[in-house]
Parts: C-alpha cells; structure tokens; sequence
C-alpha cells in the first residue's frame, strides 16, 4: 500500500510531523513500540500488504478494521475479521475513538492521539501493556457484576414494625425450629461424621476419574459449540496450509470458547511441536548463513525465529537469536557501503 497515508516509525519521542492528522502508537504485541503516522482520514489496519498500518502479530487479520474521520469525529470499524476489536473490557465491531483511548486488535494494543495534543502528550513515555489489559479485564468484571446486579429479583421493601414485617419474622423463626428439628431427628447432631454411602463414595470416584471436562461438558450449549467448532475449523484449515502460527492462534480461541472441544486441543498440541520444529530449523538457516557471511540473509531467518518466539521471549532460543541479531547489526555497521 502507499505510504503517503501513514508512515512507521520506531523513535517514541517522535514530535508532530508534517501533515499528520493522528497516529497511533503500539502499547503491547511483536511490534511494541511502533509508531504510525497518520495523514489521512481514512486508513486500514492489518498483517497484510493491503493495510495501511501493518502489524506482525498472526492473531491480527490481513485486513482486520478501518480507521476514519467522521461527523462524529475518529471511528474504528471491524472489517469481518476473526476476533474483532477488543475495547473497554468487551469485545465490539464499531467504535468512537478518542484522542489518549485505546483499542486491542488480536494480540497488539494500539493508543490512538490526534495531532493537536500537545508535544508532551505526543511524545510521552508509552504505557505498559500489562497494565492497559489489567484495566480493561478489570472494567469487564465490573459491567459483569452491574449486569448480574440489574438481572437480580429485588425483594420489596417492608415498613419495619409492620403486619408484614411481624409476618416474615414469624415465617423465618418457623423455618428456623423446623431445620433444627429435621436435624437431631435424623441423627445429624451427632458429633461423628456418617460415613458416605457406598454409591456417593462410587459416584465421587467417578466424577474425580472424569475431572473437569466431565464436569463442564454439560455446561456447553449448542451456541457455544457451534462457535467453538467454527475456529476449529478455521484453524484446521491455517494448519494444512502450514500456517501453524495463525492455526495455534485458532485453536486456542476454540479452546477459550470450549475447552472440551477434544480435536482442537489435539491439533493444538501437533501446530506447538510443529511451530518449535520450525524455530530450530529457521535458527540453523541463520547460522548457517552467517558462517557463510550471508550476513542480510542469516539477520533475516534469526528474526524470522524471534517473531515465532514472541509470546516465550524468555526462551533460551529467542535469546541466542536476539544475540546474533545485535552482533550481525554491529558487522553490518562496519562494512563499506557500496
């Protein structure tokens, strides 16, 4: 795509550049750090060369939302994409956006500014990544507990000292002797616990044996298996492909959805030991290239490891990768250029 409608840069500290409208700066995901300068009104985000502001990160769609100036000012719109827009603890297709917001597509977060802040604010320290989702999950359990909160059945309201309230009082004491009642009648005020009955003690054992998924299998409804097999599928079809980080990618929102779906889980497994093949097959490639003196070549297949590692950056592998990428960058430097 042109770049005259948005232009990368990786300096944070980036001041107000001519003709920039907005820009936006990546908080968390393979590219953190990113800066886009934004010179026109209407932009497309993605992982694909059609996108304007293009990211690494495999959970990200080719063309994933549209970014525009509106009557109703910046509005960021999903474009079909797998996994939509992620804003404000919910998950949505549309969305107003103001200047110092943020929004999440796939894995990378994203803070939105307009060029008329102030230098400071353009050019500030960029925000942790942890912290923004920590926010956003925080908002989310919140508006879950509002909404539990409306759906509740609220008990009216009784005068105190009332025929009503003399009534209630009345019902619970009832209650009260007859519990205690049940309770030494049968025996249970004893002080040594009964024994379970040999068919409690058989039907605990089973369900121990059959663990969680026997205890959640029941829970999944036709929606939520039906949307679980979907990102099966996609995934399935990623991984035959030999797309085995976009096909890991799906099947663990198929896990998140169902996480008894048996052949996602499966599948997962196979695409996490292909993924690692293919890191230590790529790794060899870059050292094979540098004792070659392929210096661009060997640069490129190290980085190529790094992205697969991204989400493991604690890896001994990503590590030795990282190493060669700064020694080669270094030799790089020193060469004559021609």
């Amino acid at each position: 795509m042109s770049s005259l409608k948005v232009q990368r840069f990786s300096n944070t500290e980036m001041e107000r550049q001519p003709g920039e409208v907005a820009r936006l700066r990546i908080l968390k995901g393979p590219d953190r750090g990113g800066i886009f300068i934004v010179r026109d009104s209407s932009v497309i985000l993605g992982r694909g060369e059609e996108a304007h502001v293009r990211v690494s990160d495999v959970k990200t769609s080719r063309v994933h939302a549209r970014l525009d100036y509106t009557n109703q000012g910046w509005v960021v719109t999903d474009l079909g994409s797998a996994n939509g827009i992620f804003s404000q603890g919910e998950f949505i297709r549309k969305m107003t956006v103001k200047s110092g917001e943020h929004f999440t597509l796939g894995e990378t977060i994203f803070e939105f500014l307009t060029s008329d802040q102030e230098t400071r604010i353009l050019t500030a320290p960029l925000k942790k990544g942890e912290e923004v989702e920590q926010m956003d999950f925080a908002l989310m359990d919140q508006k879950k507990r509002v909404q539990n909160y409306s759906k509740a059945p609220k008990q009216p309201l009784v005068a105190k000292g009332s025929e009503a309230d003399q009534s209630s009082k009345k019902r619970t004491l009832l209650m009260i002797a007859a519990l205690v009642g049940l309770y030494f009648y049968f025996g249970m005020g004893d002080d040594a616990p009964k024994a379970p009955s040999k068919i409690a003690r058989k039907k605990k054992d089973q369900d121990k044996e059959r663990g969680l998924a026997a205890e959640t299998a029941e829970t999944v409804d036709l929606e939520v298996a039906k949307t679980a097999e979907q990102y099966y599928r996609q995934g399935f079809r990623e991984y035959r492909e030999g797309n085995y980080m976009r096909a890991k990618a799906q099947f663990e929102l198929a896990l998140q959805v169902n996480p008894n779906h048996g052949l996602a889980r499966h599948y997962l497994l196979v695409a996490e030991q292909d993924i690692k093949s293919l890191i230590e097959k790529t790794i060899e490639l870059g050292r094979k290239s540098k004792y070659t003196g392929r210096l661009r070549e060997s640069k490129g297949f190290f980085e190529a490891a790094m992205r697969l590692m991204y989400n493991d950056q604690s890896n001994p592998d990503f590590i030795e990768c990282e190493e060669e990428v700064k020694k080669i960058n270094k030799e790089l430097e020193r060469m004559p250029v021609k």
